[in-house]
């Protein structure tokens, strides 16, 4: 009897479940064909990585800007239009990443990235000082120092007759370099930090995958069931390795912090984001694993998000001689014949390298999807989007939109240089008070790397418009190689 009456009450339950979704607003925007109970969750359920980032790019050329997709019993709203990402944005209360990050945590924690609310609003406060025009311009030394040893491994490759290279791992290593010793005051050639350099990098790729894998099979979802099967095992040691690396960078810089007085720039202490963590510990403001949560989250955006970048620009620099020449022309005109090292006021006067960074960002931005999960009804136009509410930002569709964007395929740092501003049809570094807080970091590095390769270099592609195939990840990746040929100048 009691059983008859739990699959009465069940049955109840759904159907009022079934009904409280049928007559939300969100139940009449167009998408993909539904399923009685699972919606959309068996269409993407066995998808590779690849054919997840395709089926989404399609969703708003078959269903328009405003695409609903339902998971069970949950709407996902999937937006393309730039007036409805700045209202989500800009929005002071639903600042609360989506469902998806939770499978971070184990990694990165409620750092920074994933936090909300006053947690989020104390990392922040904390952080900001670490990103300072000031401080930015004290790490102009070990950008040229980074970008230097690159060239010359380049250099060295062309010595020994490799013209063809897959650009990726030496772009990694230098920005992985550059975040150790500028965030983190730690020198990446130092042995205890070195040795598990190749492992943390391979942790990275890999706990993308893995994450993507466990996000679209719902069985996975629960930690019981993951962390018990073999993925999970396979997950946990990736998180040993990524730990490995960035505990040894913590406390590499505790221990210099120990034994020598911390740099001084000016008289002042420079403000590296490490030791700003270390000092809110020493005032209570936050616990070592407080410092690990956010270790660990600005050493993967700080390395792996500019890495990408950096590739996807070295490949579209090779395709188009025309953008190069452009660019050493610029350098030229700052440089003269001079191969010294560029300064902060030389960086500035290189416009078009930075209208040609921004259209790199437009075509391939690090971060092609941003989440958010709705805490306050609110209106969306005409549309009411309640509490509990997926929504996702499609940035790297939104750059693509060939009414904001004519010809948006093609490359051409031209459409950067009118000034013009771009309101919210142009974020790569997010928007509103979420926004990118490493943004001019990223964009500084951009520079001074990238002049380095084209004043030492020359750069011609393997395969001519060689489009890669991208995949859904925790940044745009792909897993094609990035080859290009490299002359001297």
């Amino acid at each position: 009897m009691l059983w008859q009456i739990g699959v009465v009450v069940l049955v109840i339950l759904l159907i009022k479940n079934f009904l409280r979704h049928e007559q939300s607003s969100l139940s009449k925007l167009p998408g993909p064909p539904k399923l009685p109970i699972f919606g959309d969750a068996l269409s993407f359920i066995w998808l590779t990585q690849e054919q997840m980032f395709k089926k989404l790019v399609q969703l708003q050329y078959l269903y328009g800007h405003r695409v609903v997709v339902k998971i069970f019993n949950k709407y996902v709203l999937q937006l393309y239009d730039p007036k409805d990402i700045e209202i989500i944005l800009t929005h002071t209360k639903n600042i609360a990443k989506s469902k998806p990050y939770e499978f971070m945590t184990p990694w990165l924690g409620t750092g920074l990235l994933i936090s909300s609310g006053s947690k989020w609003h104390k990392r922040r406060k904390i952080l900001t000082p670490a990103f300072h025009f000031d401080v930015l311009k004290s790490f102009a030394r070990v950008f040229e120092e980074s970008s230097r040893v690159m060239v010359n491994e380049l250099i060295q490759q062309l010595q020994n007759g490799h013209d063809v290279l897959n650009v990726m791992p030496f772009i990694s290593d230098f920005t992985l370099s550059t975040i150790c010793e500028t965030a983190m005051g730690t020198n990446l050639n130092s042995d205890k930090i070195d040795a598990n350099r190749l492992e943390y990098k391979q942790s990275i790729l890999d706990i993308g995958t893995l994450i993507m894998i466990r996000l679209t099979r719902f069985w996975l979802h629960p930690a019981l069931i993951f962390n018990n099967l073999p993925i999970g095992k396979r997950f946990k040691k990736c998180l040993q390795d990524n730990n490995s690396f960035t505990d040894r960078v913590i406390e590499e810089r505790r221990k210099k912090r120990r034994d020598t007085e911390v740099e001084v720039n000016g008289g002042r202490r420079r403000m590296m984001l490490l030791d700003l963590l270390l000092d809110a510990e020493s005032k209570g403001e936050i616990d070592l694993s407080g410092i690990k949560e956010e270790v660990n989250t600005f050493m993967f955006e700080g390395h792996d998000t500019t890495a990408m970048a950096l590739t996807f620009g070295l490949m579209l620099l090779a395709d188009h001689e025309e953008v190069q020449d452009l660019i050493h022309d610029e350098c030229k005109s700052i440089f003269g014949d001079s191969m010294r090292t560029a300064t902060l006021s030389d960086l500035a006067e290189m416009k078009y390298l930075e209208a040609t960074i921004k259209e790199i960002l437009r075509l391939y931005p690090s971060v092609p999807l941003i989440g958010r999960t709705i805490e306050e009804d609110f209106m969306l136009g005409d549309i009411k989007v309640t509490k509990g509410v997926e929504v996702m930002l499609h940035i790297y569709d939104l750059h693509r939109r060939e009414d904001l964007f004519p010809e948006p395929e093609q490359f051409r740092p031209e459409r950067f240089l009118s000034g013009e501003k771009m309101n919210f049809t142009f974020i790569p570094f997010s928007a509103g008070p979420r926004n990118c807080i490493g943004q001019r970091f990223a964009m500084q590095e951009m520079k001074y790397m990238l002049s380095e390769m084209v004043r030492h270099f020359k750069l011609f592609p393997t395969v001519k418009n060689f489009k890669p195939t991208m995949k859904v990840d925790l940044v745009l990746r792909t897993d094609d190689p990035i080859r290009i040929k490299l002359a001297l100048r």
